[in-house]
Parts: structure tokens; C-alpha cells; sequence
């Protein structure tokens, strides 16, 4: 029956497994390998409450068992308890001091946990144990990616590569780096690549989508995708249907384009993890409107604290045209962009810290303490910046840390701000109609209503911020850069105090020569300036009637009407 057994593994055919597995266990209920093998096949199923209990009954009879260690580890790391995983693969490791796999794995883990190098070092490991260990190269690929090094990503994915042809994941993973990059030169010819040896699959097809779209052959996309369908990966699932939806637009067919749209949503909610609250960023939000539409008016906060330099913000709701700002004024000799990372965060978190996480307190921080917060600030900054030149200005873009104005007034009253205004409607319809990463603040955008709504708290708030305190900020509405480049840019240019440069004016150039755009807008900021997003909204007003009510006043508010 083993004997069978092992054929229905290298074939696949898991259920015949199972089926025959289940008659071993019938007339040995504590046979170790039936047991060992059938949690796996279960762990290859994703049933992985089966799979826990097996193999933990495995570990109970025999606790040496290296393999039935790691396979719960991967149990856990499909569950996203990597803390849990971790005990197991070492466990393992601990059994088993040779096991490649346990290696791969916990690079795997100590990425996810953010700890770059010794993700790197135990990957490292499994490649030392194995020079040709494909995977090795392949998580080593991933991991590199995920902190930001793609040259270095690119390498290994290509080592894999070299080292086993038929390694498809390789592929996939240097197709999706490609095309995140818009490298597609590159996309092109390895789509061709893949195809000599293993003709079109749904992949290749969906990546040489992405080229059409790009080439704005938008019907060949809908051609290409409308009968795919990807069961057993939601992440391509939700590419394919969001870029549907994103062609049909284009053709301006918008009943297929709002229901792709939607299903896009759908399925991201359904896919959402759950630890993710939409209503934990929300309370933050209200939880500032509360305590500061009732203080009085803040002339300014002052501070005697050490400032080295007047740190830049860039803020706006997602979706109103910071990424072109920041791809333009990057393009200037003197500026430089720090592109969405938690520099602002951990400022946050030290102010909480020493305000006991209440907002009122934050006024109570004594010198000493916003000069340790300042420091803090300044190594964090610093440490996104790759080759620092005391004579640039440096900005720190995250769009939604507008609802942080306080804090960071609190910590640096000198701070400029370059907020990004577009038209509401435009906004939150750009902003629903996007496939973002989901985490609180974005799981907001999964349908109309709660889009609306949350731009209308983020702008109450910022208009009470407006209301109660004296600080220095400049509004930029992505309109008028579109229509009044130069005019505009030199405005921005003049808060900032920087002389005007040419280079701004082929800022397309620096948008290409970047080895990856963080935001949605990655494949937009290459090309051109156009005047077709001015206005979108209106195409699809019969589905923003139902939100309308809501934005008008702050059509109003900022002169849209």
C-alpha cells in the first residue's frame, strides 16, 4: 500500500492518498509514517487543522521526527503565527542540524518578522549545506525583494533559474519584479524565455497583459484575461480582475469596469487578514477630532529643543497626486524623496510613549524628551537615505500621517507641509478603484461608502488643524500641476526655498531610472502629464451618487465647484 501510496504523492493525486492512508490507519491507527504522511497531505490540501492534529500526534509517539517539526512550522507560517513557526523549525534544526528545507523556511520566517539579516544568514545557510539548492536561491530572491534590494533579487532569482529551467516560481517571481519595475524590455523577453520551454501558461499570460495594458492595447487585455481564472492563487486572481477592470476604463465601458472594480474589492476583503481593523485607524482619527475641535486656538507650539534642520512633509489623501510631486521634485538636484516609510510612526510611537498613548499629554513632554524624540527622528530619516548630502532638502512623504499634524508640530513647530489636494470626488473614486495593500488605514477603500466617509473624517480633522493652529504649509492641487506646470512647481519650489532647476521639467526620466515605485501609481509616473484624470469622476457619476451628499461640501471647501 506504501508502495502505492508514494506513486498517488508523485503524481499529486492527494484524495487517492488520503483514501489509502485512511486503510493503513484503520488497521494501525498508530503507524507512524501513515500518520506523518497523511498530516503532510492534508498540509498540501490546506487543511491544516488536520494536519496539526496528525502531526502532533506523530511528535507525542516519536519526538525526533525532524520532518513532522518542520511541517508544522510551515503549518504555521501558511497561518501567519511566525513566532510559533519559528519554535518548530528550529526544533527541527535542533533534530536535524543538515535540513535544508528548515533553513530555507526560517529565512522565510525571520523575513516576515522583518529581520533582515538573519533571514539572509539562515537561506545562507541552506545554500552553504547545497550549492545548487534552487528554492535556497529562490527565497533568497524573495527576501531581498521584500527589503528593497531588487538588483540583489534579481540575481537569485536568475541563479534558481540557471540552476533548475523547469523551476517555474522563479519565473513567476522575476516576471512580477519586472513588471513592478517597469523594466518591461526585460518582462518581454523573459515571458518569451518561459514560453520556449513551457509554452503559454495563465502566468506568462497574465504578465503579457500587463505589457498590452502598458502598450494601451486595452482590448487584447480583456481578450487575454476574460476566461482566466486563478483558483489556487488569490493574489493573481485579484491582479487579473483588477487589471480587467482597469482596461475596461480605459474603453470607457463603465458597467464592466465598476463591477471588475468591485470584485477587485470583494475579493481583497475576503482575502483580508484578521488582524486588520479598518475602524482601528478610523478611532484614531475621531479620537483627535474629539479632543481638538474643543481647545482653544494654538498660536504655535514652541521648543528649545536642538533642531538640526526643518524637517519637509508631504502629506495627502491616497489617490491626490503625491507620487507625481514627489517624482518631480526628486527630480531636482537638491531634493530627495523618503518614499512611505514609518519614519513618522516611530515618532509617533515615542511620543505615545512618553505621553502615556493620550493626546492631550502630549503637551506636557518635557525638553529633554522632544530632544530624544528629535534625535530619534533625525537617525531614522538618515537611515532610508543611501548617500546623505548636507546640502539637500529632504522630504518625508506618507500621504495619511496628515492626521498626525499635531504630534509632529508638537516635536518640530518649525515643520513645512506640502499637502496634496485633488478634487473629492476624483479622490475617493481613484482611491476605491485601486488595488492597494490592505492594512487599517486602506481596508477603508473596499467600498464606496466607507471611502466617502473616511475622506470626510481625514479632512474634518485636517480642517481643524487649519482652525487651531499657526503652522507653515502649502496646498498643491494635482489640477493645476497637470495644467499649470511650470507655475505651480516654481510655487512649490519657492516654499521650499530651493531656486528653480530645469531638471524638474524631465522629472519622466528620473520616474525611469528608479529601480522600484512603492506606490499604485508606478506605472502612471513614467509618461507623461495628461489631462484625462482631471474630472474622472464624471464618467462614473451614477455610481458616486449614493457618496455625493458627503463630498460636496468639501467640493466647496477647496474651491472645486
Amino acid at each position: 500500500m506504501f508502495d502505492e501510496i508514494n506513486q498517488n504523492l508523485s503524481k499529486k493525486e492527494f484524495i487517492l492518498a488520503e483514501e489509502n492512508l485512511k486503510k493503513i490507519l484503520e488497521k494501525n491507527p498508530k503507524n507512524l509514517k501513515a500518520l506523518f504522511l497523511l498530516g503532510s497531505v492534508y498540509l498540501e490540501i490546506k487543511q491544516f487543522e488536520k494536519s496539526k492534529k496528525l502531526l502532533t500526534e506523530v511528535i507525542e509517539l516519536d519526538s525526533n521526527i525532524a520532518n513532522a517539526h518542520s511541517n508544522l512550522g510551515i503549518i504555521h507560517i501558511k497561518l501567519r503565527d511566525f513566532e510559533k513557526a519559528k519554535r518548530f523549525i528550529l526544533k527541527s534544526l535542533d533534530i536535524n542540524p543538515l535540513h535544508l528545507d528548515a533553513y530555507n523556511y526560517l529565512g522565510l520566517i525571520y523575513s516576515e518578522l522583518g529581520e533582515f539579516e538573519n533571514a539572509i544568514n539562515n537561506t545562507k545557510k541552506a545554500l552553504e549545506l547545497n550549492e545548487n539548492y534552487f528554492p535556497g536561491y529562490n527565497n533568497l530572491g524573495l527576501i531581498y525583494k521584500k527589503f528593497e534590494h531588487y538588483s540583489d533579487a534579481e540575481i537569485s532569482f536568475k541563479k534558481a533559474i540557471s540552476i533548475n529551467p523547469k523551476f517555474t516560481q522563479s519565473y513567476y517571481n522575476l516576471m512580477e519584479l519586472y513588471e513592478k519595475a517597469n523594466q518591461n524590455e526585460k518582462l518581454d523577453k523573459l515571458i518569451l524565455d518561459f514560453e520556449k520551454i513551457f509554452n503559454t501558461d495563465s502566468i506568462s499570460t497574465l504578465y503579457k497583459s500587463h505589457l498590452s495594458y502598458k502598450k494601451e492595447s486595452y482590448l487584447d487585455v480583456i481578450n487575454n484575461l476574460k476566461a482566466l481564472k486563478f483558483d489556487n492563487d488569490i493574489s493573481q486572481e485579484i491582479d487579473r480582475v483588477n487589471l480587467l477592470a482597469k482596461s475596461y476604463d480605459k474603453i470607457d465601458d463603465i458597467e464592466n469596469a465598476f463591477s471588475y472594480f468591485e470584485k477587485t474589492n470583494l475579493l481583497n476583503l475576503n482575502n483580508k487578514s484578521k488582524e486588520i481593523d479598518k475602524n482601528r485607524f478610523l478611532n484614531e482619527i475621531r479620537k483627535r477630532i474629539e479632543y481638538f475641535k474643543k481647545i482653544n486656538k494654538i498660536q504655535s507650539f514652541s521648543s528649545k529643543a536642538f533642531t538640526e534642520y526643518k524637517p519637509i512633509f508631504m502629506f495627502g489623501f491616497p489617490r491626490s497626486g503625491t507620487t507625481l510631486l514627489d517624482t518631480i521634485l526628486r527630480s531636482h538636484p537638491r531634493i530627495d524623496v523618503v518614499e512611505e516609510k514609518p519614519v513618522t510612526h516611530k515618532l509617533i510611537n515615542s511620543l505615545n510613549k512618553f505621553a502615556n498613548n493620550s493626546i492631550e499629554k502630549i503637551f506636557d513632554i518635557d525638553e529633554k524628551n522632544i530632544q530624544e524624540i528629535k534625535i530619534k527622528y533625525y537617525q531614522e530619516i538618515k537611515s532610508y537615505i543611501k548617500n546623505h548630502d548636507s546640502q539637500k532638502i529632504y522630504i518625508d512623504k506618507m500621504p495619511l500621517n496628515i492626521i498626525y499634524i499635531a504630534e509632529i508640530l508638537r516635536v518640530f513647530p518649525e515643520a513645512k507641509f506640502i499637502i496634496s489636494l485633488r478634487h473629492p470626488c476624483d479622490c475617493v473614486l481613484s482611491s476605491f478603484i485601486q488595488n492597494f495593500k490592505l492594512n487599517d488605514s486602506m481596508s477603508n477603500f473596499l467600498n464606496l461608502n466607507d471611502t466617502a466617509n473616511f475622506y470626510d473624517l481625514v479632512m474634518n480633522l485636517f480642517k481643524i488643524y487649519k482652525t487651531k493652529f499657526s503652522f507653515n504649509f502649502k496646498e498643491i492641487k494635482y489640477e493645476n500641476i497637470v495644467i499649470n506646470f511650470t507655475s505651480e512647481v516654481k510655487n512649490v519650489l519657492e516654499f521650499l526655498e530651493i531656486p528653480w532647476d530645469d531638471s524638474v521639467l524631465e522629472y519622466q526620466k528620473t520616474a525611469k531610472a528608479r529601480e522600484r515605485i512603492f506606490t499604485p501609481s508606478y506605472d502612471q509616473v513614467i509618461k507623461p502629464i495628461y489631462t484625462k484624470s482631471i474630472g474622472r469622476w464624471k464618467k462614473y457619476k451614477s455610481k458616486l451618487s449614493i457618496v455625493y451628499p458627503t463630498l460636496e461640501p468639501w467640493i466647496k471647501e477647496f474651491n472645486y465647484d
